[in-house]
């Protein structure tokens, strides 16, 4: 997903229809300084932790992060097997105390009167994350297997200058809640079927530019095909709009590709029999316009176009993870993009699921092959090697983590030793993205449990 306003850690939009829409901040200190949350739903036998390592002038900063579990202090609910806390995050400035907030998703979730996997979200309070409330499913939905909290994403949806939730269930048939505050909430169903629906995922951001914060929701349906619905937000807040005519995939995010002053929806599609795509998978750039998000003019990247390293083979899983920002300060959008299927041979040995990212760059034309970059643990200076089953680029960010005006690079590699995972950070410079900049966190650095899979969720 996109990360925070770079060097402001707070501020309001331009003059408009939503001149009080409070800007998105991924800044929980309020140094200037966007900062990393790394999700670990599988920590613990799924009980589920979330890591928050402050941006610094290096980078992100190890020595500073701050562990929570449902245990910590302040924290509602009880740390159980299953939760699956962390499965998706958000950063917002939920109370307009100028300090980024905390949305956690815990789609697992049981509730006290037996519904097993109801799901609940979580919001906490920076800068200490000692206080917070939930998010629960509204009454008149299934409770039992709905998993509220699959995907979360967060925006100033009524242009109040506060954040507002957007939430996602993915049982029976699928649905949606948009909390304003605790009195203020609205929410539906996103398919009329009563099966449940998967790998949803969600990203805020303005697209039609009129100050609301808008959410796009990828998603695979009963049918196993990818889809993507839209809401816009206004005065009152979150409205669903419908379902794009572009297949969804398993993975949004959001930037201005294109520079043209309206968001764009970046969406990862990883896989043809979901999404149509090239075969290895591609990311499919959906323009915003003064009416929203429209098909017309969308362009779509992947391994086989011009300029791409690697080759498109199968089950490589180009965008699987996605994310926006602009690495090289040119005014324009870029995209980072996993494909942690990308098998990767050395000294003659295949090592299958190894893993890679892509770097492609944003234009006055939108998405472009042009001047891509790959990088993997077989990069000359990126921290570690490539072995069988990392899956790097399970996760991504394209976010000012070092405060530099260039957006820099984190990289999930989930299946390192073993499933522990790590991060993988790489700064971004005058002279582009050098290897030796890379910085590895993981285990030892972040106090993640074994087996976590550190690197399998990354916000922003």
């Amino acid at each position: 997903m996109l990360g925070g306003a770079g060097t402001v850690p707070y501020a309001m939009a331009e003059p408009g229809a939503g001149k009080n829409s409070a800007i998105p901040t991924g800044d929980f200190n309020r140094d200037g300084i966007t900062d990393l949350i790394a999700g670990t739903p599988k920590a613990s036998s799924s009980r589920g932790r979330v890591t928050v390592v402050p941006g610094g002038l290096e980078g992100p900063v190890a020595a500073s992060k701050i562990s929570l579990t449902q245990a910590s202090e302040g924290v509602p609910g009880a740390s159980e097997t299953g939760d699956d806390w962390g499965a998706a995050t958000a950063w917002g400035d939920l109370n307009a105390d100028g300090y980024a907030d905390l949305v956690i998703g815990a789609p697992g979730e049981d509730d006290a009167a037996g519904n097993t996997d109801r799901g609940a979200v979580t919001m906490l309070y920076g800068p200490k994350f000692t206080s917070g409330t939930d998010m629960q499913l509204a009454d008149d939905f299934h409770y039992k297997g709905a998993r509220f909290g699959s995907a979360v994403a967060s925006g100033d949806f009524n242009a109040d200058g506060k954040a507002d939730v957007f939430a996602t269930a993915t049982g029976t048939g699928g649905s949606w809640a948009a909390r304003l505050d605790p009195e203020h909430e609205s929410g539906g169903s996103l398919t009329s079927g009563d099966t449940a629906i998967a790998y949803a995922d969600a990203a805020s951001g303005d697209f039609n530019r009129d100050g609301y914060a808008d959410v796009a929701l990828t998603y695979r349906d009963q049918a196993g095909k990818g889809k993507v619905a839209w809401f816009r937000g206004g005065r009152s807040g979150l409205s669903r709009v419908g379902v794009l005519s572009v297949p969804g995939g398993r993975s949004v995010a959001v930037g201005d590709v294109n520079g043209n002053g309206y968001d764009d929806l970046v969406i990862g599609q990883p896989y043809t029999a979901e999404s149509g795509a090239h075969a290895g998978g591609q990311v499919t750039v959906v323009p915003g316009t003064s009416t929203g998000l429209t098909s017309t003019g969308a362009k779509t990247v992947h391994q086989a176009t011009s300029g791409v390293p690697g080759a498109a083979e199968a089950g490589d899983a180009m965008g699987w993870s996605v994310a926006a920002g602009d690495y090289n300060a040119d005014g324009y959008a870029d995209v980072l993009t996993g494909a942690p299927g990308e098998d990767i041979t050395r000294s003659g040995t295949a090592r299958e699921d190894a893993g890679t990212s892509l770097l492609l760059k944003g234009s006055s034309s939108g998405l472009t092959g042009t001047g891509a970059k790959a990088f993997s643990q077989d990069e000359p200076g990126v921290p570690g090697s490539t072995e069988t089953g990392d899956r790097l680029g399970s996760s991504a960010t394209l976010a000012h983590l070092s405060g530099s005006a260039r957006a820099d690079l984190a990289i999930g590699v989930e299946g390192e030793d073993a499933g522990d995972g790590t991060i993988l950070q790489l700064d971004s410079g005058s002279s582009g993205v050098p290897g030796s900049s890379g910085v590895y966190y993981g285990r030892t650095d972040l106090g993640t449990p074994a087996g976590a899979r550190l690197g399998q969720a990354l916000t922003p």
